[in-house]
């Protein structure tokens, strides 16, 4: 559970870091709500990308894996968005290639 817990931290912060290089570029709507939509990206990357259960990543980040399905959802509807889509591949990319080469998810 550790390694999964640590993936999905790494994930986090990757995608926290790359909204503050994008700047304006991509809208991630209000401040207040940032918070809960770069943990939705986090989420969404964490089960496509890393092929992880909603189930692992709901007890990595403290939530229920009902919460997961809905961010996934939510993220999936708004790829719509060129802008936004390319956003997301880029953090797919890069989360993916960081957790690979740490070793923290070796079989992702």
């Amino acid at each position: 559970m550790a390694d999964i817990r640590t993936a999905c931290r790494i994930v986090l912060l990757i995608t926290r870091e790359m909204a503050r290089v994008a700047g304006d570029r991509v809208t991630l709507k209000e401040r207040r709500r940032s918070v809960s939509h770069f943990r939705q990206i986090a989420m969404y990357v964490c089960h496509v990308t890393l092929q992880l259960s909603l189930s692992e990543i709901g007890a990595a980040f403290g939530r229920d894996r009902t919460t997961v399905a809905y961010s996934c959802r939510v993220i999936e509807d708004r790829r719509d968005d060129r802008a936004f889509d390319e956003f997301v591949a880029s953090v797919e990319r890069l989360a993916y290639s960081v957790v690979v080469a740490a070793g923290v998810r070796e079989n992702a």
